[in-house]
């Protein structure tokens, strides 16, 4: 054990020694041999950003290695180099490198290190052989770490992409003074309907609105499950106070409905949004009136259907409407 102990301390301190006496020769073999490689996108990374990163790089396995005097990757003496391994593999994920040219850019660094270390060692093949296998399982539990934190960290930048595009696809916008709309395209997952509930929710309180319209335009499908969420979130906002209109019901999904035995008797359904704006307008006190109206009651005063006393209410609702 202890002379196993010797031999790896020597190791680890050839391998400082080259990093140390050697490293700008390295580093510029290193950059050269990455930059004519067929992974090289420098769409992705710039030369001077390349040399940085691969400098500190080198300079992070040279600390690390010193100190570790012949411990395991997996001790404390390599936490510096682990935790720099992890920042870049987080960059080189939201950038969009792939996971080979991740661990390519690693094990890369043996192409230039061994042949140099062969040099130091002149034809000491014993301990070239011993060089190279301490060397190269280094390289490979480097390798392996850095591929493992650029997945972790490619699915964390997903996960949150798709909370990012849940919560767009569910846009709560007020279209008047107490009138939400909801328009619902794609498909309406359990997850995406709680979304939309709690948002739809949230609208309502803020903007005092009591009456909201759900528009099923978009909706591909129609099933128990998507009726179960439209009626949940329909009952979740009549206890908040506010009724719900459902528009965009395509012949389609109405023969759907009907086959399935869906029963939407609660919720008030109109075929077009136009239809479902018009009667959320009657429903807060508001009517849509032609524009020529307006022109007429301007001039006049008055108009067949209209109380003199109503022309200054009915004027200031159709230029509110322009």
């Amino acid at each position: 054990m202890a002379n196993n102990s010797s031999a790896q301390t020597e190791q680890t301190r050839r391998v400082v020694d080259l990093l140390a006496a050697r490293r700008d020769e390295i580093l510029n073999l290193w950059i050269k041999e990455r930059l004519e490689s067929d992974e090289f996108r420098d769409e992705l990374i710039s030369k001077k950003e390349l040399r940085q990163q691969s400098q500190q790089l080198v300079d992070a396995l040279a600390r690390s290695i010193q100190a570790s005097n012949g411990a395991d990757f997996d001790d404390a003496e390599f936490n510096e180099l682990r935790a720099f391994l992890n920042q870049i593999s987080r960059q080189r994920a939201v950038k969009g490198y792939t996971p080979t040219e991740n661990a390519t850019y690693i094990l890369s660094l043996r192409n230039v290190v061994i042949p140099l270390l062969a040099e130091e060692l002149g034809g000491d093949t014993a301990a070239l052989v011993r060089e190279m296998d301490y060397f190269t399982r280094l390289l490979d539990k480097m390798g392996l770490v850095m591929v493992e934190n650029f997945i972790r960290s490619r699915e964390e930048i997903i996960r949150q992409q798709r909370a990012d595009m849940l919560e767009l696809s569910t846009p709560v916008i007020k279209v008047w003074d107490k009138i939400l709309t909801l328009p619902i395209i794609g498909t309406l997952d359990s997850r995406r309907a709680q979304l939309m509930m709690e948002a739809l929710l949230q609208r309502i309180v803020e903007s005092g609105s009591t009456v909201a319209i759900l528009d099923i335009t978009g909706v591909r499908t129609m099933d128990t499950l998507v009726a179960n969420h439209l009626l949940k979130t329909v009952t979740a906002a009549r206890l908040m106070g506010a009724r719900c209109i459902l528009t965009g019901v395509s012949p389609a999904i109405a023969q759907t409905m009907v086959q399935l035995g869906i029963d939407l008797s609660q919720i008030t359904t109109r075929a077009q949004m136009a239809d479902g704006i018009k009667l959320a307008l009657e429903l807060v006190g508001r009517t849509v009136v032609p524009a020529a109206l307006v022109a007429h009651l301007r001039a006049n005063g008055t108009a067949p259907g209209y109380k003199p006393h109503e022309q200054s209410a009915a004027t200031n609702n159709a230029d509110t409407k322009q």
